[in-house]
């Protein structure tokens, strides 16, 4: 059985977790990396060294592959032209199947509504409408190579290395319960196994699927758990508007949106992924 190429494109945190998963799929797939630089994997993982920014002449190792793109969107303006160039570099070959990691940031502020994939898109922050942009890309690129396309909606990510422990030790101050904004979270593992499983899915359309543990949050509940887990006595509580002034512009852009992911379509394509539904699990799991 002749295996095909797995493309992890911009293969970081996510990238890793499925490269350690790596028997589930190895009479199936080989897997390629494209980095920056180069990285010390597994030996039956092969690193190529690639700049996304530039027009790359022959990437003939794309022929036949399935690929993932995990590339972070550039800042040069409010469209993806970085993903721009890669699919342009590979746009001579035939490709079996594209996955996006999207954000669920593209929704926008929903007030704390329930949202699924036919919602209107609003994307507030500059990353956000970047990433609109691309699952636009993405769409045209696999209707005109008539072949399967995934975009994955995806909302906060945590697990192991990826909690903010720092934040915790500080003892930031927690914004109020009754105030804090409802976000979404997915672990790293479960997330892994949405991806693996989805390289199964055969269809020549784009599904785009939100998905997250199914069990929206208070973001201060998500700290106050990891508060527990690490035994730290719990930090003072202000209000949101004070935190408005006291949080960096990146922390305090992620709490002005509050949504609830429906998860419903996930879980009908991808069933059986979710292991951690319980934040309290996950989070004693990263630690």
């Amino acid at each position: 059985m002749n295996k095909s190429n797995l493309i992890l494109a911009g293969s970081g945190y996510l990238g890793e977790s499925i490269i350690s998963e790596y028997n589930i799929i190895k009479n199936t797939f080989d897997i390629i990396e494209l980095c920056r630089s180069i990285k010390n994997n597994r030996p039956e993982v092969k690193t190529i060294q690639i700049d996304f920014d530039k027009i790359t002449n022959d990437m003939g190792y794309v022929e036949g592959s399935v690929i993932l793109y995990m590339a972070p969107p550039d800042t040069v303006n409010l469209k993806d032209t970085r993903l721009s160039k890669f699919l342009n570099n590979i746009s001579k070959y035939e490709i079996k199947k594209l996955i996006y990691i999207s954000t669920s940031g593209v929704y926008g502020d929903c007030n704390g509504n329930i949202v699924n994939e036919e919602n209107q898109l609003n994307p507030l922050t500059n990353r956000a409408k970047r990433r609109a942009d691309a699952e636009t890309q993405i769409q045209k690129f696999c209707m005109r190579k008539n072949i399967g396309g995934i975009i994955f909606r995806v909302p906060g990510i945590y697990g192991r290395n990826r909690l903010p422990i720092k934040r915790v030790k500080e003892r930031d101050p927690l914004i109020k319960i009754e105030e804090s904004r409802t976000t979404n979270l997915i672990h790293i593992s479960d997330l892994t196994r949405l991806v693996i499983k989805a390289l199964k899915l055969t269809n020549n359309k784009t599904e785009i699927i939100n998905v997250s543990d199914g069990k929206a949050v208070k973001t201060t509940r998500y700290y106050e758990i990891i508060y527990k887990a690490l035994n730290i006595k719990l930090p003072e509580y202000i209000s949101y508007e004070q935190a408005m002034g006291m949080y960096d512009e990146k922390r305090s852009s992620f709490l002005k949106e509050s949504r609830v992911l429906d998860v419903t379509k996930m879980k009908q394509l991808l069933p059986g992924c979710i292991k951690y539904e319980e934040l309290e699990d996950g989070i004693k799991e990263s630690l």
